[in-house]
């Protein structure tokens, strides 16, 4: 494995365990819903954090998991004629499309990137809610998505190229068998 399959894996290894640590979220998640609609049902009492807790976690989820998406195959997409598709005008195919994914996940990085970075700046607070808590954190997770979704998007990239001017699979995952590691 050269230079360029070492970083491939990094990224896989990097999205793979992103997606495992931070899947336990869902629990946390459906622990503060269950709470929170005990409260407000059994006892006419609801938070005042949950629907804030909810939609943080709910955002850390879809952010920190997009890249490991990718990485299994996970994103919805319409493959009709594609399945009838050679391997190699598969992987033509998706040189072609995947650019817009990377352009999607550079305007993420830079804009997302500043809306945090302002909001880091002032020390922004919440301010439709009781709890009160900083923003920052929260809009930390849009720059971060770009970078692991952008990163995972270019290991994809960089295979199918590969497969589309070779014909070999000469750089497939080590890390998962199949759409993101490229079809065997």
């Amino acid at each position: 494995m050269g230079v360029l399959g070492k970083i491939l894996h990094v990224i896989d290894i990097v999205n793979e365990w992103m997606g495992r640590i931070f899947g336990f979220l869902i629990l946390l998640l459906m622990g503060a819903v269950l709470y929170d609609t005990f409260m407000r049902y059994v006892f006419n009492n609801p938070t005042l954090w949950g629907m804030d807790l909810n939609k943080i976690l709910l955002l850390a989820i879809v952010c920190l998991g997009g890249g490991y998406c990718l990485l299994h195959g996970g994103h919805v997409k319409v493959d009709i004629l594609y399945l009838a598709f050679p391997r190699r005008v598969k992987a033509l195919v998706d040189v072609f499309t995947y650019l817009f994914v990377l352009a999607f996940c550079f305007v993420v990085v830079k804009y997302g990137g500043a809306v945090f970075w302002e909001s880091f700046l002032i020390q922004e607070t919440s301010s439709d809610s009781a709890w009160e808590y900083l923003m920052w954190p929260v809009l930390m997770l849009i720059p971060i998505a770009g970078i692991l979704l952008g990163c995972q998007a270019l290991a994809k990239w960089i295979r199918d190229l590969v497969v589309a001017v070779t014909g070999r699979n000469s750089l497939e995952s080590k890390v998962v068998k199949g759409e993101g590691g490229l079809r065997s």
